[in-house]
């Protein structure tokens, strides 16, 4: 028996500490199975633990051993060796280590131990290379010494593979501790550890980038370290480490390849191309119906392919060590390019329908323009739709000639770049094309890469894979929107959902951008806000550059901003969506229309709102004989109306009603538009009666503006209040507030006249409850005041107090601050307020807002 096989092994090179092999090993207490392929560190790793324990017995195997004589010969001198294994020799006859009961007499002898030694078997792997069959005589005899021996009897078993000895038994039992590959592989500190001794000074993104490549493989990752060090050696550069170094190559060469059987070697050559391979597609690659069942053997044999743990479609796929797979594929390249580029062909097809973008990496390898044709028919929409433009267009370039004259091709081919069908040789489209086919081509004319059809109409049933179904959606709701009406809540629901479940991310965003457009169509402003927040978070979780459909979504959030009366945070979302000359006519007048309505509430004085009105005019007078959606006019029309009458321009508002009326003929709008012009020349007659043939929709045509009401109402109490017709006043304003509240529309109220907001502020602020929509308008009409009543946060507070039965010094104690300051606080108060006395400070505290509703019941009660 050579004295080697007995002995721990002492390491060839410096070893790295492998805390959580030593932390798996110290856990096991009965059986440890250390299992991985060649090149793991499962020897050196186990044979630094156990020099550490002080009482190990160790057996390092070879194919020879195999004969049950050699292997229990060895067994027995090497526990005879340990420190309590001496009496060992004096049970048990060496002469007897062939009978076929030896294990078991082993199992008793180790019983009479007061403690008995940890036993290793090393290299168990060479025995079932020897000996494959389960029932070989060392099989059995492994297997008896296993399932009789005292369980603090620790055997550590170091094998390639799952070795045949039965150990479910002892898995159900809690016995058995596994140590896999998942654990072997060196983490990052290891990986890093291991590069710095083989290859001192390599660079920290470059030890990094080698450990990704090496997934963690010990010995790929020496070899890495010993293929820079000699490199820097002979003062060169560093090599790129792959599969087709020489290094690399040699210990494969060597250690791994003549392991293989004569399945496994063309079967894993063949498959080498995926990464992972699913069953189907191993089938489909070696032409192996077995294929799938040879990689689960190989795996239980060597550790060399192991299943993930996730189930694809067809069943789990399996994963190949990477660098064997690496050097495999670099040998197929390299000599054999023909079979090669079939088999990423062959790869191409078969993955287009379960992973698109996958496939497509095949089919670009395979420089194959047929395949390149077929797998872009399957993948082009779903790699479309997940924005994943460059490798589409890779593709299209491996497709060539046949993009100009496929239909599907070059729809994607236009729609990856961005720019429109060439006009001298359009592909010709099929008279009847599947619904596939149909959705692209809708898709396309909405980007405008396609000639719109006239008249066209999308009728065409929505297809059911996801990704053509989605885009389909999508396009329905585009429809609806440029045919003026509102894309229904499925719609834009589903969309998201699909999006959501099947990784559109850019889709949802579009998606999303359109559900909030519909909700404002439909006057729903807090879900429209709320969806438009939701689009653009969703484009900056993937870094989606600036689109129509981001800048929808903040034209959205402005348009949100302006009608809730917050001038200034519209410029922050305006900003945001700042359009490009590719924008629909819509999107860019919205805008630039919001901005600028922005602008003018912001203004302060006669020449700065002149100007910003002028910005109106402009954004109006840049639409031309374009066509534009109804509402978006109306909705422009409206607000440049209203700030030419504020500044008295009344032959200007004459010419925004004429520019309406031409562009929609007589609406709702156009009549509130006169009235608003009656009022202002002092008609109440001609003014009332224009806001009730509003909204009466006396005009025969729908509302556009959902706001047209609310400013219908508010005309009427501005003509009621001006004949002191008390009831009438306060019955169209509690109407206008009961219309504005779904839309959150606090600017109608805003910009509706100075009596009717002091009107506003006597009628409600003493009983408007805090958090309230009329709240919100009376803090709104009270920042309209002018800057000398704008009172401090401080000021504030002491203001709301006021009304209530607490002194000075009591209000002192509830703000805890002295009586002096106090005093100081409403002295300013009375100054800012123009008052002098506690009981006017309080009603002019009121009268503008400043009194947050129901404060001082509130206080102390």
């Amino acid at each position: 028996m050579p004295d080697a096989s007995v002995r721990i092994p002492r390491p060839a090179h410096p070893v790295v500490a492998r805390t959580a092999v030593r932390s798996a090993l110290d856990r096991g207490r009965d059986t440890v199975l250390v299992r991985g392929a060649a090149g793991f560190g499962k020897t050196t790793a186990v044979a630094d633990w156990a020099r550490s324990t002080g009482d190990t017995a160790w057996v390092t195997l070879e194919a020879a051993d195999a004969d049950p004589r050699r292997l229990w010969t060895a067994v027995l001198t090497a526990l005879v060796r340990t420190p309590g294994g001496a009496d060992l020799e004096a049970e048990l006859d060496p002469d007897r280590a062939g009978d076929p009961r030896f294990p078991s007499d082993l199992a008793a002898a180790l019983d009479h131990l007061a403690r008995p030694p940890t036993l290793v078997l090393d290299a168990l792997d060479a025995l079932e290379e020897a000996d494959p069959h389960e029932d070989a005589p060392w099989s059995t005899g492994l297997r008896d010494l296993l399932h009789h021996r005292r369980p603090d009897a620790r055997v550590v078993l170091c094998s390639r593979g799952d070795p045949r000895l039965r150990l479910a038994r002892l898995r159900v039992a809690g016995r058995l501790t596994e140590i896999g590959p998942e654990v072997l592989r060196c983490d990052g500190a290891e990986a890093a550890a291991l590069l710095a001794a083989t290859a001192p000074g390599l660079p920290v993104l470059a030890a990094a980038r080698l450990a990704r490549l090496t997934a963690g493989w010990p010995v790929g990752l020496r070899l890495a370290g010993l293929a820079v060090a000699e490199a820097a050696s002979e003062g060169e550069p560093s090599p790129a480490f792959d599969g087709a170094h020489r290094l690399l190559a040699g210990y494969l060469t060597d250690e791994v390849l003549p392991h293989l059987t004569e399945a496994e070697t063309p079967l894993l050559r063949a498959t080498s191309v995926a990464d992972p391979v699913p069953p189907d597609l191993a089938v489909e690659l070696t032409g192996d119906a077995d294929a799938g069942r040879t990689l689960d053997e190989l795996g239980r044999r060597t550790s060399l392919a192991h299943r993930l743990d996730a189930d694809g479609a067809d069943g789990p796929a399996h994963r190949v060590e990477p660098l064997l797979r690496m050097h495999l594929l670099a040998e197929l390249s390299r000599n054999d390019r023909c079979e090669y580029h079939r088999l990423e062909a062959v790869a191409a097809r078969r993955l287009s329908a379960s992973a698109p973008a996958l496939a497509v990496d095949h089919v670009v390898r395979s420089a194959d323009a047929d395949a390149a044709a077929e797998v872009l028919r399957t993948t082009g929409v779903p790699l479309f739709v997940r924005g994943r433009f460059t490798l589409l267009r890779r593709a299209l370039r491996v497709a060539g000639a046949e993009t100009s004259r496929d239909p599907w091709l070059a729809t994607l081919d236009a729609l990856a770049a961005r720019r429109p069908l060439p006009q001298a040789v359009p592909p010709e489209w099929p008279p009847d094309p599947s619904a596939e086919l149909a959705v692209l081509r809708a898709a396309a004319e909405d980007w405008g890469v396609v000639p719109r059809r006239p008249g066209r109409h999308d009728t065409v049933a929505l297809p059911t894979d996801p990704a053509h179904r989605a885009l389909g959606l999508v396009v329905q709701a585009v429809e609806a929107l440029r045919a003026g009406s509102v894309p229904s809540v499925e719609t834009t629901v589903e969309a998201v959902r699909l999006a959501d479940e099947h990784g559109f991310a850019p889709l949802g965003v579009q998606a999303c951008a359109i559900a909030a457009v519909a909700a404002m169509a439909r006057g729903d402003v807090v879900v429209a806000r709320d969806t438009a927040a939701q689009a653009l978070a969703r484009a900056d979780r993937i870094a989606l550059p600036r689109s129509r459909w981001s800048a929808a979504a903040a034209a959205v959030l402005g348009l949100a901003a302006l009608v809730r009366g917050r001038p200034g945070e519209v410029l922050d979302w305006t900003g945001r969506g700042a359009g490009t000359p590719e924008d629909p006519i819509e999107l860019s007048v919205g805008t630039a229309l919001v901005e600028a309505a922005a602008r003018f509430d912001l203004a302060d004085g006669a020449g700065p709102r002149a100007a910003a009105l002028d910005a109106l005019c402009e954004v109006r007078q840049s639409v031309g004989g374009r066509p534009m959606d109804a509402r978006i006019a109306a909705f422009a029309a409206l607000v440049e109306h209203r700030a030419a009458l504020a500044l008295g321009r009344r032959t200007a508002a004459r010419g925004v009603l004429g520019w309406l009326r031409e562009r929609v003929g007589e609406t709702p709008e156009t009549a509130l538009m006169r009235g608003w012009t009656e009022f202002a020349a002092g008609r109440d007659d001609g003014a009332r009666a224009a806001a009730r043939r509003t909204l009466a929709g006396a005009e025969g045509a729908p509302i556009l503006v959902g706001l047209t009401e609310v400013e219908s109402l508010l005309l009427e109490a501005n003509v009621a209040a001006g004949r002191a017709e008390r009831a009438a006043v306060r019955g169209s304003l509690d109407a206008a507030l009961a219309a504005a509240e779904p839309l959150r529309a606090v600017r109608p109220f805003t910009v509706a006249g100075s009596r009717l907001r002091e009107i506003l502020t006597r009628l409600y602020g003493g009983r408007a409850d805090t958090g309230s929509f009329a709240a919100e308008v009376l803090t709104a009409i009270a920042h309209e005041t002018d800057g000398s009543t704008r009172l401090s946060d401080r000021e504030r507070d002491v203001l709301e107090l006021l009304p209530s039965l607490l002194s000075l010094a009591e209000i002192g104690e509830d703000l805890s601050v002295s009586l002096n300051t106090v005093k100081t606080h409403v002295r300013s108060i009375y100054t800012k307020l123009g008052v002098n006395t506690r009981r006017t400070a309080v009603l002019a505290g009121y009268e503008r807002g400043l009194i947050r509703p129901a404060r001082a019941l509130t206080s102390h009660a």
